[in-house]
C-alpha cells in the first residue's frame, strides 16, 4: 500500500500545513455530569486559569452540557487534541492526520459508534504515515467484510507498476509480444527503453506494461474503491477494531501494593492496610469456591519516599494481571507508567487526588472526586424527594460551597423550592417553613459535628409536634455514620437519610455474615474506621477478580454488568475521557426511619 500512502500524503500535504499553520488557539469540550475545573484542567494538562481566562464566570459555575474553550495546548510532536466537527468520519480523520483507523481507536479506548459525534474531544497521535485501514483489516481478521478486503486489495493493486512479466521466446519479436498482450510497442519499449535499439534475445524477461485501455479502468476501480472506503460506517470500523478477546483461562495473577511498613511499630494506616489485605484474602477464598483460581503477589511499598521503579523492573511484575495500590501519589504515577507500558488494570483504592485516571486508560479510581459524586447525589435525590420542600440550615463559618452550591442550581432547575435558614434560627420559625403535603428535607451545609449536635435537638421537638402526617426527614453526609454511635435514637426519630459510597451496619444481614466470616477467618474483631477497610478489601478483590475470570481482557466493556452483591461498596464506573481511565460513581443512600429500621438502597438496581 505504500503508492496509497503516498497518495495521501501528496494529496493532503498542503491542507496538513495549512491547519498546523493555522492551528487554533482552543477547542471547545462540552461539560458532562460531576465535572469541575480541577479534573477538566486535569486532563487537557491546562491550569484552572487558562480556563478561566477563556471563559470568563466559570470560575462561580459550569453546568452540564455547557462549552468550554481549552487551550489548544496539545499542538505538539505527540498529537493534539479535537473536537468532532459535522461530517467527520473515522476514516476521514485517520487520512487527513496520516495515522491509521486502529492508531485513533487505540489512542481513544472510550470512543464508540455510539458516542462518536459532533461535539466530542478525541486526541489524535501524531503523524506515523500507517495505511488508514491495513491494521483494522488485520486486527478484525476472519471477522472483516469480505467487500471491504476486495476494496483494500483493489485501492493495494495501485502500487504494482507493470502488469506481469514475460520470458521471450526463440524467435519471438516485440511486434508478437504487443499483440499477446494487447499493448502498443510505444507503451512496450516506454517499459522496457533498453530493447530500444536492441534486439530481444531468447530467455531474456521483459516488463508487461498496462495497456492505457487498462489504465483506465484500473485508475476508475481504485477510485470506486477508494470512495466506497470513505463510505464505512464508523459502527463497522468500531466493530472491526475491537479486539477478540475471551475469558481468561488458568490461573489470574494479582499484586498488591501498599504500605504494609511492616518494620515499623503499629499505626493506624497500617491496621488498615492490613484490614484491606485480609479482605482480599476472603475474597480470594469465595473465588476458589467458584473455581477461580488466582496467585496473590503482595509487596510492600512502605513510605511515601519510596520509588517503585526497582519492584517495577524486576522482573516479578511480568505475569501480572491487575495491580491494587499503591497507596501514595508518587507511587501512583510509577505504577500508571508501568500499566500503561504492558496494559495491566491497575486499580486504586486509596487515593482520591490521583491525576493518572484522566489520561491513563489502564487506572481505575475507587475513591472519586467528590465533584463526580455529586451530580449521582443530586439524580438520587430528585428520584427519592420528587416533591421535596428543601430546608437548608445555615452553619455560617461551616459552610459545604461546592456540594450545596450544585444542589441549589439542581433544585432551582426542577423547580423545588429551597429555604435557607441559620442554624440557630428559633423553633418556631422553622416550623413554619413546613409545608403540608410536601416532602419537607432538612439540610445543615455542614458535615461537621457541631452544627449537627444544634440542630437535632430541634428538629426531635418539630418530629414530636408536628401533624403526624407531615412529613419530615434530616438529609446529611457520609460522615453521619461516624455520629451514629452517638447519636443513633435522634437519627432513627427524625428520620435520617445520608449519602455515601461505602456503608456497613450490623443492623445489614451481609455485614453480619461478613463479620462472622472475618471473625471466624482471622480471630479477632474489625478495626472500627470509615470506610471499613477489610470489607471494602473484599468487596474490590472480588469484583475485579471476577470480572477478569469472566471476561477476560474484555473486562472492561463489561464493568456495570457484573452483578456481586456488595458488603460494604459498590461499583458504577465510568470513563473519564475518550482516552484516559474509569472512575466509579456508586452511590447508596442510608436510611435511618422513623420505625427504626436501616435501609441501603441502591438506585442503580
Amino acid at each position: 500500500m505504500r503508492n496509497l500512502k503516498t497518495i495521501i500524503a501528496t494529496v493532503l500535504l498542503s491542507a496538513l500545513f495549512s491547519i498546523q499553520a493555522g492551528a487554533q488557539e482552543y477547542f471547545m469540550h462540552t461539560v458532562t455530569q460531576g465535572q469541575g475545573l480541577y479534573s477538566i484542567s486535569r486532563m487537557y494538562g491546562v491550569t484552572e486559569d487558562e480556563i478561566i481566562k477563556l471563559n470568563p464566570g466559570s470560575e462561580k459555575v459550569i453546568r452540564t452540557g455547557q462549552e468550554l474553550r481549552i487551550p489548544n495546548r496539545k499542538q505538539t510532536a505527540s498529537g493534539k487534541f479535537h473536537t468532532v466537527q459535522k461530517g467527520e468520519t473515522l476514516y476521514r480523520l485517520a487520512v487527513e492526520n496520516r495515522i491509521s483507523v486502529k492508531e485513533l481507536c487505540d489512542a481513544n479506548p472510550g470512543l464508540s459508534a455510539e458516542n462518536f459525534k459532533i461535539g466530542q474531544v478525541i486526541t489524535i497521535p501524531a503523524p506515523s504515515d500507517e495505511d488508514p485501514l491495513a491494521s483494522t483489516i488485520e486486527n478484525a481478521g476472519a471477522n472483516a467484510p469480505q467487500h471491504i478486503m476486495a476494496d483494500a486489495q483493489t485501492i493495494q493493486s495501485d502500487t504494482a507498476v507493470f502488469k506481469t512479466y514475460h520470458i521471450v521466446k526463440k524467435r519471438e519479436t516485440i511486434f508478437r509480444i504487443c499483440r499477446i498482450y494487447g499493448i502498443t510497442q510505444d507503451e512496450f519499449i516506454q517499459a522496457n527503453p533498453e530493447y530500444k535499439y536492441n534486439k530481444l534475445k531468447p530467455g531474456a524477461e521483459v516488463r508487461i506494461p498496462f495497456s492505457s485501455k487498462e489504465m483506465a479502468q484500473r485508475k476508475q476501480l481504485i477510485r470506486e474503491a477508494q470512495d466506497r472506503m470513505e463510505s464505512i460506517p464508523d459502527s463497522m470500523l468500531f466493530s472491526m477494531n475491537e479486539s477478540q478477546q475471551h475469558k481468561t483461562d488458568g490461573t489470574l495473577t494479582a499484586a498488591l501494593i501498599l504500605p504494609f511498613s511492616l518494620e515499623d511499630s503499629t499505626t493506624t494506616l497500617q491496621k488498615q492496610m492490613i484490614e484491606f489485605y485480609q479482605g482480599i484474602l476472603l475474597a480470594l477464598d469465595k473465588l476458589k469456591e467458584e473455581k477461580i483460581s488466582v496467585n496473590l503477589k503482595v509487596f510492600d511499598s512502605e513510605g511515601d519516599d519510596k520509588s517503585l521503579t526497582p519492584l517495577l523492573e524486576s522482573g516479578k511484575m511480568d505475569d501480572v494481571d491487575i495491580i491494587f495500590g499503591p497507596r501514595w501519589t508518587n507511587q501512583i504515577a510509577e505504577a500508571a507508567r508501568w500499566s500503561t507500558a504492558h496494559q495491566v488494570p491497575l486499580v486504586l483504592p486509596m487515593n482520591a487526588g490521583a491525576d493518572d485516571v484522566f489520561n491513563n486508560p489502564y487506572v481505575y479510581q475507587l475513591n472519586t472526586p467528590q465533584s463526580y459524586f455529586n451530580q449521582e447525589i443530586y439524580n438520587h435525590f430528585l428520584e427519592q424527594f420528587p416533591n421535596a420542600n428543601v430546608i437548608l440550615l445555615d452553619a455560617d463559618e461551616y459552610r459545604r460551597n461546592e456540594f450545596i452550591d450544585g444542589l441549589k442550581q439542581t433544585l432551582s432547575e426542577h423547580d423545588i423550592p429551597m429555604t435557607t435558614l441559620m442554624v440557630d434560627t428559633a423553633y418556631q420559625t422553622l416550623l413554619d417553613t413546613i409545608v403540608p403535603g410536601k416532602q419537607n428535607i432538612f439540610i445543615i451545609n455542614s458535615d461537621e459535628s457541631g452544627p449537627l449536635n444544634t440542630m437535632l435537638p430541634v428538629l426531635q421537638l418539630i418530629t414530636r409536634t408536628k401533624a403526624p402526617e407531615v412529613e419530615t426527614h434530616l438529609f446529611g453526609y457520609p460522615r453521619y455514620q461516624i455520629y451514629a454511635t452517638d447519636h443513633l435514637e435522634e437519627f432513627y426519630e427524625v428520620d435520617t437519610w445520608f449519602y455515601s459510597w461505602f456503608y456497613t451496619n450490623n443492623m445489614l444481614k451481609e455485614s453480619v455474615d461478613f463479620n462472622t466470616l472475618f471473625r471466624r477467618s482471622f480471630s479477632r474483631q474489625m478495626m472500627i474506621s470509615y470506610p471499613s477497610f477489610a470489607p471494602y478489601g473484599y468487596d474490590t478483590g472480588y469484583y475485579f477478580l471476577k470480572g477478569l475470570a469472566t471476561y477476560g481482557k474484555d473486562f472492561e466493556n463489561h464493568l456495570n454488568d457484573l452483578q456481586t452483591d456488595p458488603v460494604h461498596v459498590g461499583f458504577k464506573f465510568e470513563r473519564v475521557n475518550n482516552w484516559g481511565g474509569f472512575i466509579n460513581r456508586k452511590v447508596f443512600f442510608i436510611h435511618l426511619s422513623n420505625d427504626y429500621k436501616v435501609e441501603k438502597k441502591d438506585f442503580d438496581r
